[in-house]
């Protein structure tokens, strides 16, 4: 009788009935990796020196070297005086001239506004004094033969350029060339210079 009842009992025993375990799904922080960024090293470029701009020296004007320096045109046979071609020769020569005699007044403007101040030594103020009264003469010089020049360029533009303002003959290319400024022939110049001679001895 006795192991009946415990048959019984432990039938009528139920099953536990387990539980489901829920397991928590553990979420696995995204370690967000520190990409390690790279600094953009920047080149030092090597400042280079700034070479200095070769500065042209300015040739001080010398009038003979000027002249001496014109070359020769070159004639054709039976060519015509005073075409458009020698006009065009004369043009560039007076023009170039016009323009070297305008620098070297600058430059002698220049000279002249220097203060005598600058010189307080007697001996060398003496100097400059002497060489500003040079400087005047050139000056001058300087300013009536630009304002033969520009007459010069004058007649070229009235086609009175080339021919002798005493006689009206040709002046010829080979002397004007020896003067640009020449408004006579050689002839008229002489026997004025002759006159001239005669009058101041």
């Amino acid at each position: 009788m006795s192991t009946k009842k415990t048959v019984k009992k432990a039938a009528n025993k139920k099953n536990p009935t387990k539980k489901a375990v829920t397991k928590k799904a553990v979420t696995k922080k995204a370690v967000s990796k520190k990409v390690a960024t790279k600094k953009a090293v920047t080149k030092k470029t090597p400042v280079k020196k700034a070479t200095p701009k070769k500065t042209t020296k300015q040739v001080k004007y010398e009038e003979a070297q000027f002249l001496a320096s014109i070359k020769p045109y070159v004639l054709k046979k039976n060519e015509k005086y005073m075409n458009a071609k020698q006009q065009k020769h004369f043009q560039d020569i007076l023009g170039t001239w016009k323009e070297q005699l305008q620098i070297e007044q600058d430059r002698t403007a220049d000279k002249i506004q220097q203060n005598v101040s600058h010189f307080p030594d007697e001996s060398d103020r003496a100097t400059h004094e002497e060489e500003f009264t040079l400087e005047l003469r050139t000056r001058e010089r300087e300013r009536k033969l630009l304002s033969k020049i520009n007459e010069s360029i004058d007649d070229l533009k009235s086609d009175d350029y080339g021919y002798c303002s005493s006689c009206g003959i040709e002046i010829g290319i080979r002397r004007l060339e020896a003067r640009p400024t020449a408004t006579r022939c050689i002839d008229c110049k002489t026997i004025e210079e002759i006159h001239e001679r005669q009058q101041y001895g």
